[in-house]
């Protein structure tokens, strides 16, 4: 077996994406969003892994209740088996544990790459000569490896890793996290040079994974061991029993065998219609999709739909036409969609969720 065929993806496609409505809803939630009103970001995630990862070494998982969404979105692009289901959303330590068995029960050992579906990266060529740096170093050494992002600013919204001394292979051992700093402690660490932004993608041999969840969340441990060979019933009875919190507070906040390299490709989480603007406006600081026109205005992002969107003489704004609804508001305040969904759910719009 080669090198290349040893490895596994596991792209983990939750979220609903509230942030991005009215486009994301319940039924299309974020990793269906597309960011230029062509391909998804699921789409892009499963097409920049390949041919490093072959399409059939690629899985996805999902949840159950959204399982017809995902089955046509992932049609042509991995094979239909490879979508796997969640009979409820647990969080990222479930999901990566039970992803992670559901793999290995198929493929045997192998190393397995994880991340999420929703992010944008750019380019593919750079995101695939890191990854098969990470890859490289996890199948080397017995530890998690993660992927840090150069912070382009002080973000406190974000988690950070801080880079210690370095490994063989090219890393570095990762000294410990900082998870969403205050703003002057974000200023600081950016300023050091010590630290990336943790990207939530970890790249690791199934048989690591399997021990640091044994050494660190027992509990856990069954999850990828046994859960894999049960279905239906059983399956959601014993999935609806788990309590855990995310992949990173349960595992790699604990481990002592993190390992880290540096990204050199371009990241943004994409949380926000602010956060879409930040990564891909223009030279002018707009980002436009549609029939838009735009007059004595800027730092807009703008969507129209089948109608013609006329903007004048505003600034700072999301305009956003669904169709069936239409968003207007300040970009700096986009985070804060939530309140639109509590609204429209107080008043039972629940045709627009």
């Amino acid at each position: 077996m080669t090198a290349r065929e040893s490895a596994a993806a596991l792209i983990i496609a939750g979220g609903q994406g509230t942030r991005f409505w009215p486009l994301s809803r319940t039924r299309r939630p974020k990793p269906l969003f597309s960011l230029d009103g062509r391909t998804t970001l699921l789409g892009d995630t499963i097409a920049r892994l390949q041919p490093l990862i072959p399409r059939e070494r690629i899985f996805v998982i999902a949840a159950a209740a959204q399982a017809a969404l995902f089955r046509r979105a992932v049609r042509g692009s991995m094979p239909a088996r490879n979508l796997i289901l969640e009979p409820d959303g647990r969080g990222t330590a479930v999901a990566i544990a039970y992803g992670a068995g559901v793999i290995q029960a198929r493929l045997g050992a192998c190393a397995l790459a994880v991340m999420p579906a929703d992010h944008y990266v750019a380019p593919p060529a750079a995101f695939r000569k890191t990854l098969s740096s990470a890859l490289r170093l996890a199948r080397t050494h017995p530890a998690i490896v993660v992927i840090g992002v150069t912070p382009t600013h002080p973000e406190s919204g974000f988690g950070y890793q801080k880079i210690g001394s370095a490994v063989e292979g090219g890393g570095f051992r990762v000294e410990r996290f900082v998870e969403k700093p205050a703003p002057k402690i974000a200023e600081r660490m950016v300023k050091s040079g010590d630290y990336l932004w943790n990207a939530g993608m970890f790249v690791m041999r199934s048989e690591t994974l399997a021990a640091e969840i044994a050494a660190h969340r027992a509990p856990l441990s069954a999850v990828m061991r046994e859960l894999p060979a049960l279905s239906g019933a059983k399956l959601a009875r014993a999935y609806h029993r788990l309590k855990f919190d995310s992949f990173d507070r349960e595992v790699i906040e604990r481990s002592r065998r993190i390992l880290g390299v540096r990204a050199n490709f371009g990241w943004h989480d994409v949380g926000s219609w602010d956060g879409l603007w930040e990564a891909r406006c223009d030279a002018d600081g707009n980002l436009l999709s549609g029939r838009v026109v735009m007059i004595d205005s800027q730092g807009v992002l703008a969507r129209a739909g089948n109608r013609l969107m006329v903007l004048l003489g505003v600034d700072d704004l999301v305009a956003v036409d669904a169709g069936d609804a239409i968003l207007i508001a300040r970009r700096s305040r986009s985070q804060e969609l939530r309140r639109v969904i509590d609204e429209l759910r107080r008043r039972r719009f629940d045709r627009y969720l």
